[in-house]
């Protein structure tokens, strides 16, 4: 019924707005419209975004540093510089989150998580979340059925112009710190002919992770070390992008990630002791065929196959748990039909197919589930002077799954999901840069692999989450104004999710899972950039955001944990980083924090998570040779990470690194791209 009203307002609107479109306040250059990003302050809903520049003005060394700097995002982090980490927006769950590597979903039909430790922040140009469904329809169905994705863009990524292909360019990066971490990176990329371009990229990583931290023990506190926390690996990545002819556009990629690391147990009084190994394989090969017939048509058609393989191996005496092997393989393909009978407006058609299947040496998995999934997308986008709407239905459907043992599938094979979305932003003031947008969303997740089927955890009976969104909020980008210039967002929301599967961990490769019939979730997020070129030499930025999270079990009403934060949900996170560019030495602090957590629905004693906040402190010098424009360029950075040394944990009986050191150097030949942060 909401949903209904919201849709009779927009219509309103469009009968009014329509006498104001204009055939050039809009320009449908079709063999670009899928390389626009998402413009932040003009979407529709809400997006923030970071590129490579900004990293360094930030000084972020990884994907949670990063991930640190986004209002509404939870990272669960279990320590170390190799520690598995997920993220979850706006308390809705991690398997909610869709991450996007380079126009295509990444995923885990296992865990339905995905783990960010397994990608290099030194290999991406930029950064985006999206919460809702992006003012850009023309892309795949899978990338819009999630209430928010992490969009992770290298050189490869349709985000990035395909002129930067064409310059041949190399670039060495290696990072040293505290605890033996060392990781160089290369990446490479060379024009083969004037349409056809290679690029490739390597990294490696090692860590022993041997931090110390404090335990506490009522009155007794002690200085431990952290064990059995090393980690190798190594990734690679190959693209072609080949430009067939101005209408016709084909790009591929292959990536392989090759892990070992140590699993580090639960810190408990003092027991520090574990011997747990965990090896992982990820391969995955996709391509993309971007095709513009006509001024009115263009066709993308996706593919790609990945395979995965864990071997996990438990040496830890009185465990209970045994060693296995799991191999998940997945096949996809998507096609994408856009349609613009006018410069105000396009549609789009999306229909993607999954199948998904899971084999491991447990007995738990003897039945080898198989799971093949159809999803289709119908959008509209209608855009004018001041206003934007866009408009999806999204079909699901899980056609079949099928296991060995037909009696163990659980999900009825005709299930369907129409899920509606609507999202506009509207410019009040012709003027002035502030916008008004409004978001509902609703969505529908069926339980993964290991939440049906894991021996001691699955739960045959678990019952699909569905969740609806709604978001209000505005967006303000000042004028010019002398030396100043700013920005301002401010979301409120509301979100509703029935039958929310909520997965408790007991370490980092075993988790508890259960349903709670209902969760609401009430919030705000805030996000400020203020920037003062005090003159051409020198320049002060702040950036900051704030999240208040009210994250509510709705189960049984006269229950106890009625009303309850949910586990792993903070009321309170907040970020602010001050930066000043010189000539001389660049400088970035940052203090980001979160209010106590929970780990159990129940507020039990003893589940309750301490609070924290840290600081870091970066600082960078640029080396150019301004005569010699073919030259290398250098880049130096030194960071300090937890400056004060604070204790605190992210997952309970996790402890993190406290004070550590890292050192960067970076040499690029990449001449126009060059870095002038140093002016």
């Amino acid at each position: 019924m909401a949903l209904r009203r919201i849709l009779f307002l927009v219509l309103s609107l469009l009968n009014v707005c329509l006498a104001d479109a204009q055939g050039d306040s809009i320009v449908y250059d079709l063999p670009r419209v899928d390389v626009v990003g998402e413009n932040d302050a003009t979407s529709a809903v809400p997006v923030q975004r970071i590129d490579r520049e900004r990293m360094v003005r930030l000084g972020v060394h990884s994907l949670s540093d990063a991930l640190s700097h986004f209002a509404g995002i939870t990272v669960r982090d279990y320590g170390g510089a190799g520690g598995m980490k997920t993220v979850s927006v706006r308390g809705i769950g991690a398997r909610h989150t869709a991450v996007v590597y380079d126009g295509i979903a990444l995923s885990d039909c296992q865990t339905g998580e995905i783990d960010l430790s397994r990608y290099s922040l030194d290999q991406l140009d930029g950064l985006s979340l999206v919460i809702g469904d992006g003012d850009n329809i023309f892309q795949p169905a899978r990338n819009q059925a999630a209430a928010a994705t992490l969009v992770m863009e290298t050189e490869a990524s349709p985000l990035v112009p395909r002129s930067s292909l064409l310059v041949p360019r190399s670039s060495f990066l290696v990072n040293m710190g505290s605890f033996g971490l060392i990781s160089p990176s290369i990446r490479l990329t060379r024009p083969l002919s004037k349409n056809l371009s290679l690029s490739a990229s390597g990294t490696f990583f090692h860590a022993d992770n041997d931090y110390p931290f404090t335990l506490r023990n009522i009155s007794l506190t002690t200085r431990e070390r952290r064990t059995n926390s090393r980690m190798n690996a190594g990734r690679g990545e190959l693209n072609l992008h080949w430009n067939i002819n101005p209408k016709n556009d084909f790009s591929a990629k292959f990536y392989y990630d090759n892990n070992h690391r140590r699993l580090p147990g639960i810190v408990h009084y003092y027991t520090n002791e574990n011997h747990e190994r965990l090896c992982e394989q990820t391969a995955f090969g996709q391509m993309r065929l971007r095709s513009v017939f006509n001024e009115k048509w263009a066709l993308q058609v996706n593919a790609k196959y990945s395979w995965a393989h864990s071997d996990y191996q438990n040496r830890t005496p009185g465990s209970g748990l045994g060693d296995a092997r799991y191999w998940q393989r997945e096949a996809y393909a998507s096609a994408a039909l856009l349609y613009a009978p006018t410069r105000w407006l396009s549609l789009d058609y999306s229909l993607d197919f999954i199948h998904n299947s899971l084999n491991s040496t447990l007995s738990a998995y003897a039945s080898h589930p198989h799971r093949t999934t159809f999803l289709q997308s119908l959008a509209a986008k209608a855009q004018f002077q001041r206003l934007t709407v866009v408009a999806r239905l999204l079909l699901h459907s899980a056609s079949k799954e099928s296991t060995s043992e037909p009696e163990k599938s659980p999900i009825d094979p005709k299930r369907l999901s129409l899920d509606p979305s609507l999202s506009l932003s509207y410019r009040p003031f012709p003027h002035e840069y502030l916008y008004l947008r409004l978001m509902a969303k609703r969505i529908f997740r069926l339980p993964t692999f290991n939440e049906l089927y894991f021996y001691h955890i699955g739960a045959a009976d678990l019952r699909p989450e569905r969740a609806a969104q709604l978001n209000l909020g505005l967006s303000w980008t000042s004028r010019k104004m002398g030396r100043w210039n700013a920005s301002a967002t401010a979301d409120f929301y509301v979100n509703r999710v029935t039958d929310k599967i909520v997965a408790v961990p007991f370490n980092m490769f075993v988790w508890r899972i259960s349903n709670l019939n209902r969760a609401t979730i009430l919030g705000t997020d805030l996000t400020t950039q203020i920037a003062c070129e005090i003159d051409h030499l020198h320049t002060l930025t702040f950036n900051g955001h704030y999240s208040l999270l009210r994250a509510m079990n709705g189960t049984v009403k006269e229950a106890p944990d009625y009303h309850n934060q949910l586990p792993y949900t903070p009321l309170h996170a907040f970020s602010a980083t001050i930066s000043w560019e010189n000539p001389w030495v660049n400088l970035a602090a940052t203090t980001s924090g979160q209010s106590n957590r929970w780990t159990t629905v129940d507020h039990a004693a003893g589940t309750r998570i301490d609070g924290f906040s840290v600081t870091d402190l970066s600082l960078w010098r640029h080396f150019s040779a301004k005569n010699r424009p073919k030259s290398p360029d250098f880049t130096l950075r030194l960071t300090l990470q937890n400056l004060f040394d604070r204790q605190y944990d992210i997952v309970a009986h996790y402890p993190m690194p406290g004070r550590s050191v890292q050192f960067q150097i970076s040499i690029s030949t990449d001449s126009h791209r060059k870095n002038h942060n140093n002016r």
